[in-house]
């Protein structure tokens, strides 16, 4: 080589020492060479070991074209035989010597009509291909092909360094974004919360347009499409029927069945018969990967990643995807055991103590207070149907203690210690509703991800309590009709018909009768609720016993408050007294709840609304209330036989202290014998 060349390689030597990256290295090349070389192109096709391939990676602005082109390594191309022998090939004339249909006759079009091709390596490891393109007939000589070899060697070594440095860079990004999912599987997020965020990390080291769970149900024998999100954006819908499929014929079906990953580049409709394939065909028109999530008891679902430009899925990418695998099916297996658990104890309470919670220590039989005669009606007619298993009506304004007798009939039967389950009628909406009563199966509408038992499967060998019965729409009454007549019913999305043991009781404010003449209620719903009917008295209807629940609740709300409230106005009792109660018991509650919080010494100051107090505006006589408080206090005595103190005494029984009860006898001028 004439000293010209041995300057141009020194000065190329120090260029390429200074250069970080592929594209300074090769700007670097492409300006020393051209002093010595009169070279019209310059491309550097790498190999691509991840898909066997020779790639066109940096070419000069003339190169257009060829720089999408991709050749296979061990194919029977000139660029592949040049990479195979190692060996320089000079083509003077592209369009003579260059067989018809070989890929470097594309260079023709971009004006490039003579080629050298010089192979790069370093040590045993072949690199790629350095090409020299020339715009007229050009026949490179044995010293310049010297030179351009030598050249080849020396930056064969910058470029297998960059490329050392570019992977290094790479899996450590890779392990970066391990890092962040193992973070992101921490926070305890439900996974199709979480997986957006897992494919948002895979994203930044493997690019794809879709990324789907598939959890199996095995119940069923189905896949549920669980979580899904679209990285870029293109949000394509899937049907709601289509959530829930067979794996059969499917990618996910033979990851499923062999439990190691599947990578398709490509529509294989022969390979994956299923017309759901078909029908999504769409979703990852040329490559996709299915990856296994294994579990202690085998495969339990699938991850895939989906992408309608760029390379397959390579190794690299598949180990990297079988790592996120690993961590996600921990997560999800120990998610789906808690989940399970968590059912089971839900419905182990359910069963046993739903709603019971509910239930405080004066709703019970015991805790129905009052003398009247409306009253005892009621008391009378629970007796009496309590120990049957006949359905039970309970009629009665708002407020007058529906709930309360219901409870009283199934605390008196048969089933007081199977479950009580109440359904409000009125306060779940009409499209949850047959939901809430008879249930549902898994994937029977939208929002269905699990099965549901309904109030009456919860309720068998109990009772079933139906509030305010007259709010529930029209084309849901047929389907209730035949669970209580028939006590048969099928869940919401089923087709097996489940046999129950409940005793119903329903209860409503509204004139079923009427609404049944105005076509609002089925007349034969109407009568096979309508056995037994009962109506529970206003408290308007039962004054006597106003005075009794106001001294009740009266003690009641002063011991859950620890407040020490022993007398009651004669004034405030007439005043109550005289009112008439549209709210019935729920308002008289709900006063002296508020008259306790209010009350800060050992009286009873009575909060009226000012609806009540415009409304007492006639309170019964002082006397006639005194007769009524000397006629309870008497039949007290009578009961405890004299008795004033004491567990068993009168005192105890009119929930008084004995000093007050003392008082109140004397002033009554009621003279015993104290014991």
């Amino acid at each position: 080589m004439d000293s010209e060349f041995y300057k141009t390689f020194f000065n190329l030597s120090q260029s390429l020492a200074g250069c970080a990256d592929l594209e300074s290295l090769f700007e670097a090349l492409t300006g020393s060479l051209r002093r010595v070389v009169s070279f019209d192109a310059l491309g550097l096709v790498l190999n691509d070991p991840a898909h066997n391939k020779l790639r066109l990676h940096l070419g000069s602005k003339r190169l257009t074209r060829s720089q999408t082109e991709a050749l296979p390594a061990d194919g029977d191309s000139l660029l592949a035989s040049v990479w195979r022998e190692q060996k320089p090939l000079v083509l003077s004339c592209i369009e003579t010597e260059a067989p018809e249909g070989d890929a470097l006759r594309i260079a023709l079009e971009d004006g490039i009509r003579a080629l050298t091709l010089i192979p790069l390596s370093h040590g045993d490891r072949r690199i790629g291909i350095l090409g020299f393109g020339f715009g007229d007939l050009h026949q490179s000589d044995d010293q310049e092909l010297i030179f351009l070899q030598r050249v080849a060697s020396e930056f064969a070594v910058a470029v297998d360094a960059s490329i050392t440095k570019l992977a290094l860079q790479q899996e450590h990004e890779r392990m970066r974004v391990l890092f962040e999912i193992t973070t992101a599987l921490a926070s305890k997020l439900p996974i199709d919360e979480l997986f957006p965020a897992i494919s948002e990390q895979l994203c930044r080291v493997m690019d794809h347009d879709l990324a789907t769970v598939a959890l199996l149900d095995k119940a069923a024998g189905k896949l549920h499409l669980t979580a899904l999100n679209w990285p870029h954006g293109h949000d394509v819908r899937i049907d709601e029927n289509d959530w829930i499929f067979s794996p059969e014929g499917l990618p996910n079906g033979e990851t499923m069945r062999t439990g190691k990953p599947v990578v398709t580049c490509g529509l294989d409709f022969k390979r994956f018969p299923s017309p759901l394939y078909r029908k999504y065909a769409h979703l990852f028109p040329r490559k996709s990967c299915w990856i296994p999530l294994l579990g202690r008891k085998g495969v339990f679902g699938t991850i895939g990643l989906h992408r309608s430009e760029g390379e397959p899925f390579t190794n690299d990418d598949v180990d990297l995807l079988l790592q996120v695998s690993r961590q996600l099916s921990i997560t999800i297996e120990n998610s789906i055991a808690y989940r399970d658990l968590a059912e089971v104890k839900d419905q182990l309470a359910k069963e046993k103590l739903y709603l019971e919670e509910e239930i405080r220590f004066d709703q019970n039989v015991s805790g129905m207070i009052g003398e009247s005669p409306a009253f005892q009606e009621v008391l009378k007619s629970i007796y009496i149907v309590a120990p049957t298993d006949a359905t039970v009506l309970v009629q009665g304004e708002t407020g007058t203690g529906k709930e309360l007798v219901a409870r009283a009939i199934h605390d008196l039967s048969g089933r007081s210690k199977q479950p009580f389950i109440k359904v409000n009628c009125a306060a779940i909406p009409a499209t949850l509703l047959e939901s809430e009563l008879f249930g549902h199966e898994k994937g029977s509408y939208t929002g269905a991800f699990a099965q549901k038992i309904g109030r009456f499967e919860l309720a068998h060998k109990g009772t079933l309590f139906l509030d305010e019965i007259g709010e529930i729409p029209l084309e849901l009454q047929c389907k209730l009709l035949r669970a209580v007549q028939e006590q048969e019913l099928e869940r919401l999305g089923g087709n097996r018909t489940i046999h129950v043991d409940v005793r119903f009781v329903a209860a409503t404010n509204r004139n079923l009768k009427q609404m049944v003449e105005e076509g609002k209620f089925r007349s034969d719903l109407y009568y096979r609720l309508h056995v037994f009917p009962l109506t529970v008295p206003p408290l308007r209807h039962r004054r006597e016993d106003i005075p009794l629940l106001i001294r009740y609740f009266t003690q009641k709300y002063a011991k859950l408050m620890n407040r020490a409230i022993e007398e009651i106005p004669s004034s405030s009792i007439g005043a109550l007294t005289a009112y008439d109660w549209p709210g019935n018991v729920r308002e008289l509650q709900n006063i002296i709840e508020r008259s306790v919080i209010l009350s800060s010494g050992r009286t009873l100051h009575v909060a009226l609304s000012e609806t009540a107090r415009t409304s007492a505006q006639s309170p019964l006589k002082p006397p006639l209330i005194e007769a009524a408080e000397r006629e309870r206090i008497l039949r007290a005595l009578l009961e405890s036989g004299g008795k004033v103190a004491g567990p068993a005494g009168a005192a105890a029984r009119l929930g008084l202290r004995r000093t007050t009860l003392q008082s109140r006898m004397k002033r009554l001028n009621i003279e015993r014998a104290y014991q």
